[in-house]
């Protein structure tokens, strides 16, 4: 609605993960390069942790993104409140097949040779779970450990990558035999204060704005009220724009900030 308002090419704070939007605080940018890292190298199993809203799964798909398809296969999984079986098969078909038995050792055969598959065309597996906090019960966990049995004497030939919110860390202790396979694990925190006036330069210059939209006075409601928390950032960014432009405001300053703080509340 306010696009041409404000002069924008695409929605600045909108809260889809969308890789051209991301910002190199110091925390994602580390958890970029671990993960990278970890799945280049090949280990086992990584965690990703974060509060609500930190960015997980933004870091995800710029992760995902720098992954060329001629050396991995990703398969990405955004919902895994599943039983085993069926969280298998998910797994089985974002990797390239659709498996219709109803067996978990069919399915695990199945994915066995999808790995084997790859492997021999010098493809790496990667399975990501989104939100694993969901996973409904620690059988479930033991099952999706089962995978990484599977393997060469060149290491492991597939990389499972657990992102969820900071519970999932302690959820996890449950499992001790998953929790030895960690390689790596890392916990993304909110922004730091002097990264939040980049933050939201950044995301209006890339929608085609004007970097200095927000004044100083916005940017310290802004931050009282977000705790820098990058999605409550956006949220009230978004907000605080549609209200801007029904104004016909020139700038969003801190009154713009409280009404859209005040309407979320």
């Amino acid at each position: 609605m306010y696009l041409e308002y404000w002069g924008f090419q695409c929605m600045p704070f909108d809260n889809v993960p969308d890789h051209r939007f991301f910002f190199e605080s110091e925390g994602h940018k580390e958890a970029v390069t671990r993960l990278l890292f970890a799945i280049q190298s090949k280990k086992a199993i990584v965690l990703l942790t974060g509060d609500y809203g930190s960015g997980k799964t933004l870091v995800c798909e710029t992760v995902v993104s720098q992954l060329t398809p001629d050396k991995y296969k990703v398969a990405l999984i955004t919902n895994p409140r599943l039983d085993s079986l069926d969280l298998s098969r998910e797994i089985a078909f974002k990797l390239g097949e659709e498996v219709a038995a109803r067996s978990m050792y069919d399915t695990l055969h199945v994915i066995n040779m999808l790995l084997d598959r790859n492997a021999a065309t010098g493809k790496h597996c990667v399975v990501m779970i989104d939100e694993a906090q969901l996973i409904l019960n620690t059988g479930v966990l033991e099952d999706i450990r089962l995978l990484l049995n599977h393997h060469q004497s060149g290491g492991f030939l597939l990389t499972l990558v657990l992102i969820g919110q900071t519970e999932l860390g302690d959820m996890l202790k449950s499992t001790p035999q998953l929790m030895q396979r960690i390689a790596l694990k890392y916990h993304i925190k909110n922004l730091q204060p002097a990264e939040l006036q980049p933050y939201i330069a950044s995301r209006l210059k890339l929608a085609g704005g004007r970097e200095d939209l927000f004044d100083a006075t916005a940017l310290n409601e802004i931050a009282r009220y977000s705790k820098y928390n990058p999605r409550e950032i956006n949220a009230i960014c978004d907000l605080a724009l549609l209200i801007g432009c029904l104004t016909e405001a020139r700038e969003i300053r801190a009154k713009e900030v409280l009404e859209a703080i005040t309407e979320r509340q």
